[in-house]
């Protein structure tokens, strides 16, 4: 008879947020709502980020989900692998949001490094709470119980954080 070793429950952090391609067409429609009176109905955690291409010297502009602390702005991009629009903010970029009707210009940080994104993650769950953190960053944290660090980082590679620090109006 043959002793069976129970292997332990693999946790990952799965991403919610919706296929690029569903987002790719739903963008249009969510950039006019949050120009218009009707943003209220998308909540209070979406912005329209506009930025320059490094290459192409194009404007983009782009509705992104984000969490407030303090006077910094936190986006979180998942689908780095396919859709790579924070590249053209590494170096301190700046950039145009329009948060809640008000346009304001803000320099960037550009956080790739799966264990400094695991430290971001961490602070936002103490900040918010597992629960809440997991909505604002559309993220379903297995965290019971916790992730190590090590767990989080690597559940973690291939998240970007973007940090966006308002520096004036335009």
């Amino acid at each position: 008879m043959s002793a069976t070793i129970a292997q332990p429950k693999t946790r990952e952090i799965s991403s919610s947020v919706p296929d690029p391609r569903l987002m790719r067409a739903i963008n249009p429609l969510v950039r006019g709502m949050l120009r218009s009176p009707l943003r209220r109905l998308l909540g209070e955690h979406v912005l329209l980020l506009t930025y320059t291409g490094r290459i192409s010297g194009r404007q983009y502009t782009l509705p992104v989900g984000y969490t407030r602390d303090d006077d910094t702005l936190t986006v979180i991009s998942q689908h780095s692998a396919s859709k790579r629009w924070w590249r053209n903010l590494r170096g301190g970029a700046r950039v145009t949001v329009d948060l809640q009707g008000a346009r304001r210009v803000c320099d960037t940080e550009v956080i790739e490094e799966p264990t400094l994104v695991a430290n971001e993650v961490e602070r936002m769950i103490v900040l918010l709470g597992a629960r809440e953190a997991s909505a604002r960053l559309f993220m379903k944290l297995d965290t019971t119980p916790p992730l190590t660090h090590a767990e989080l980082a690597r559940a973690l590679d291939g998240v970007v954080i973007v940090r966006l620090t308002p520096s004036g109006l335009p």
